[in-house]
């Protein structure tokens, strides 16, 4: 954090990301400290999930637009802004037909936060699916909280000042496991 703050102080502009880092595991004292407040997330929220995944809770911590590929996650999310700003595109499972999954499937090749008609022709004829996307954008602050469903398209970018989020991830509740079992024809 020195550097961070070293940077901050004479106006330099440097980016940085740390991510998914585990807080029980490096900073377990913050940890504790997060599980014991009153207003703890997995406290307030965490009966509506499954259980918490094995690592409990995350931190993202970044400066200078760090943005993330569009992806989806295959748990549930608590997603809480501690510092800065968060700003999401948000894709309902629905739109994966339009965003050209690659590699292990859970990303895409879509630019991230691009309209598409903000790409360049050749990425215009490229990714001519993408034009029927229907993401949602959402802006978080400090104590803002959202509720990212499994297997929902998104992608993230941070502001240009410091920022944080802690993130819980959970398996899918019970029932919900149950509904999409009865709803799978096969």
């Amino acid at each position: 954090l020195d550097a961070v703050e070293a940077h901050e102080h004479s106006g330099a502009r440097q980016p940085f990301y740390l991510g998914k880092v585990p807080l029980r595991k490096e900073l377990p004292e913050l940890a504790d400290q997060i599980e014991q407040a009153a207003s703890c997330p997995r406290r307030m929220f965490g009966e509506c999930f499954g259980s918490l995944i094995p690592d409990g809770v995350f931190t993202y911590f970044g400066c200078g637009r760090n943005t993330t590929p569009v992806h989806w996650d295959a748990h549930e999310n608590l997603l809480l802004c501690i510092t800065g700003t968060k700003r999401l595109f948000l894709y309902p499972p629905s739109d994966a037909r339009y965003l050209y999954p690659c590699n292990d499937f859970s990303r895409s090749a879509v630019l991230p936060f691009a309209s598409y008609e903000d790409l360049p022709a050749e990425l215009q004829e490229r990714f001519a699916l993408v034009r029927h996307a229907c993401p949602f954008e959402v802006s978080l602050g400090p104590g803002d909280i959202l509720y990212l469903p499994s297997s929902w398209w998104h992608c993230v970018e941070g502001s240009d000042n410091r920022n944080m989020i802690l993130n819980w991830w959970f398996a899918l509740h019970p029932d919900k496991k149950a509904l999409a079992a009865a709803a799978d024809p096969g």
